[in-house]
């Protein structure tokens, strides 16, 4: 990226305009009598002056770009940028007075001019390392962004829900019928249906959120779906002590749940058995969504789809994979499986280290 066409271009236009301003300071001595040389001669100086330094600021730049990549301190990147600015401004010196037969090539004024060159390299150097800064700075600020829309698309999934108007009347429907013959049961189920949609209005913009309160808004939207399916849905959470607390993107578990609930029921005639897990191993959080059934791809899902039945298209599950590898770059593992009869779906997620979601 740093090294791509941009740069190339930014390259030949920067020591043309280098080789050009160097002519035409040259132009007084030339009109004054006081060069020791032609306008040709001087103009090819000028200009293998540039080609040379073009050079050697390749080299630099391939150097700095790698040492950029370990995230050095400021400091190393100044000295790193000096010794190279040093030996290369006295290589580049020596090559320029050799190549013209401007002899001795080691003459009086050698360090002056080495110190001009070396000067010149700095400023470069300081030019290519502020670029890198912008580019990983834009960089970042788009990865934040990305997220955000990534987090908002998952706030919108749940979202859907309160404005379904199937998942709203089915659930009003139930707890109406409830209300006579179990009024007990009602005003829970009228609980649990505010819990899920209270969790649901979730600022997005908070960065994490214990998986405990996301847990919580789980169980109210099976316990809603239950009074739907009743005997059909049948839910176990093993969540072991301490995993609550740790924190995750919000939004981030439920898309796994609703497409169990949703592929699990298409794809099994009798009961459906869901099952939630969560444990802490060491430095990592395992999450594991499991449902009896059988597993369908998104292509599967969406065909399925076109030809009039419940729909899939694997939206939520991509929308997961996108946000845990914005979170979590290179420190996260997210399956989903088929095995034994059951339909896996795990994410591993490594605590204290995430980026922005």
């Amino acid at each position: 990226m740093r090294l791509g066409s941009r740069f190339w271009k930014a390259q030949l236009w920067g020591w043309g305009a280098y080789a050009l301003a160097g002519y035409v300071l040259s132009i007084p001595n030339l009109l004054g009598g006081t060069s020791a040389q032609g306008p040709l001669p001087i103009a090819a100086l000028k200009l293998m002056r540039s080609v040379l330094g073009l050079l050697l600021s390749s080299v630099m730049a391939r150097v700095l770009d790698r040492l950029w990549a370990r995230r050095p301190s400021l400091w190393v990147l100044g000295l790193a940028s000096l010794a190279m600015a040093s030996v290369l401004a006295a290589l580049w010196q020596a090559a320029l007075r050799a190549m013209f037969g401007l002899l001795p090539v080691f003459h009086a004024g050698f360090s002056h001019d080495v110190l001009n060159y070396a000067v010149v390299l700095l400023a470069w150097s300081a030019l290519f390392l502020s670029n890198a800064y912008r580019l990983d700075l834009d960089a970042e600020r788009e990865q934040v962004l990305r997220a955000l829309s990534l987090a908002t698309e998952a706030r919108l999934q749940m979202l859907r829900y309160q404005v379904n108007p199937h998942f709203l009347f089915n659930a009003l429907n139930s707890i109406r019928a409830l209300v006579d013959e179990e009024p007990g049961r009602a005003r829970q189920m009228i609980t649990e249906l505010a819990d899920f949609f209270r969790y649901s209005l979730l600022e997005t913009r908070e960065r994490d959120v214990p998986l405990g309160d996301e847990l919580r808004a789980i169980r109210s939207y099976l316990e809603i779906q239950r009074i739907r399916f009743e005997e059909r849905l049948q839910v176990s959470f093993d969540v072991e002590p301490g995993a609550e607390d740790a924190r995750l993107p919000g939004f981030l578990i439920h898309p796994l749940v609703e497409n169990a609930v949703k592929h699990g029921l298409d794809t099994r005639k009798g009961p459906l058995e869901l099952r939630v897990r969560a444990r802490v191993e060491g430095a990592w959080l395992e999450v594991e969504v499991a449902n009896s059934g059988r597993w369908r791809a998104p292509e599967a899902a969406a065909a399925t789809h076109a030809s009039g039945k419940p729909e899939g298209t694997g939206t939520g599950l991509t929308n997961v994979r996108e946000r845990l590898a914005h979170a979590y770059p290179g420190r996260h593992r997210f399956e989903v499986r088929e095995d034994d009869g059951w339909v896996k779906a795990t994410l591993r997620v490594e605590l204290g280290h995430r980026e922005a979601a």
